[in-house]
């Protein structure tokens, strides 16, 4: 067995640190936000693991240090079972002729502080949907403009005016949106007590069959990239605003379930959960849904800009008896969010 010097040393307690770490995320979907929150930030961080762990593994194969090198196989192999949602390699898809397709997009307001140097991102986005044509669409971060228009026979935003009264809207308030082309027979607003984030949801009838779909936007967690302690002035800051915003997000994951098991139909979740596939929101929201990611995504599936890094916190989950038959996500940079996409036969 090969001795390690004195720099391989350091390297491997490094490296050991990103082993435990990723062992670690595997055990992360059962540990509830409320009584584990800072830890559940961990579930942040999954991908950096994995990343580190791959990058250690070829550096012990180069040096031909074994012992650290087979730790590390041990522990990447082992993730492949324990986190399957970190990277999809779907090759194959079907197609039916009753085929439906569905879009999820958090907007970001349109950009109306600003954020992205362009004066016609609402245009964009509605070319945008335009050009792809999916048969619902889900927006959170919605606003009503009068500059945005997407051509959709049926509407429902029952939090600014719904369906049945498309022209009384309270045009300032950020909301969730469902444009359709089938038609709407029903929606309703899901709240969580006192706090802005709600659930909206909307029953569509394609020819015979009725759907549910629910629109959601979890609480933010409230992480700032680029800047020192993640936006708050110290950790301790931080720390308390995690805590609040996975109690919250807890609470909104509660109310929704109850909900969605009392559904007399079947059931399709789209929205920005603002949580990562290997956190405990994650895993209670999915329950015994598809992910329609992981049943026919590539990739990682990034849906969040956060400094290049490869977070998914944008989800399309179906009822159990639903087929995905494909997934894309779209790198179209008009709002902090990426778009996503999947087609679905039931």
């Amino acid at each position: 067995m090969k001795k390690l010097s004195f720099i391989h040393k350091i390297l491997f307690s490094i490296n050991v640190f990103f082993i435990v770490g990723l062992l670690f995320s595997f055990i992360l979907p059962y540990l509830p936000p409320e009584k584990f929150g800072p830890i559940s930030l961990l579930s942040l961080v999954v991908p950096l693991l994995f990343f580190g762990t791959i990058l250690f593994m070829l550096y012990w194969t180069f040096t031909k240090c074994k012992k650290q090198l087979y730790s590390n196989v041990v522990v990447l192999i082992a993730s492949f079972f324990f986190i399957p949602s970190l990277f999809r390699l779907n090759l194959s898809s079907e197609t039916t002729e009753k085929e439906l397709s569905i879009m999820s997009y958090n907007v970001r307001k349109f950009n109306k502080f600003k954020w992205i140097n362009s004066e016609i991102i609402p245009l964009k986005i509605s070319q945008f949907i335009h050009l792809e044509k999916p048969d619902i669409v889900a927006f959170q971060e919605y606003q009503h403009l009068e500059n945005f228009k997407l051509e959709y026979p049926y509407y429902s935003n029952p939090l600014i005016g719904g369906y049945r009264d498309s022209i009384k809207r309270n045009t300032k308030r950020t909301s969730l949106a469902i444009y359709s082309k089938f038609p709407i027979i029903n929606e309703g607003v899901i709240k969580y007590d006192s706090y802005k984030t709600s659930i909206v949801y909307a029953d569509l009838v394609k020819k015979k069959d009725t759907i549910r779909i629910y629109n959601y936007h979890f609480v933010s967690l409230g992480i700032i990239p680029d800047k020192e302690y993640f936006g708050h002035d110290n950790s301790e800051k931080l720390l308390k605003r995690l805590n609040e915003s996975f109690k919250i997000q807890q609470k909104q994951i509660n109310v929704l379930n109850e909900h969605v098991q009392n559904s007399p139909y079947k059931v399709i979740l789209i929205g920005d959960m603002n949580n990562t596939p290997y956190s405990w929101v994650y895993k209670r929201t999915k329950n015994d849904l598809k992910d329609s990611f992981l049943e026919a995504g590539r990739g990682f599936g990034k849906t969040y800009s956060f400094n290049h890094f490869p977070l998914r916190i944008d989800y399309i989950f179906v009822d159990e008896s639903i087929t995905v038959n494909t997934h894309k996500n779209f790198n179209v940079q008009y709002s902090d969010h990426f778009p996503i996409l999947a087609t679905v036969s039931f």
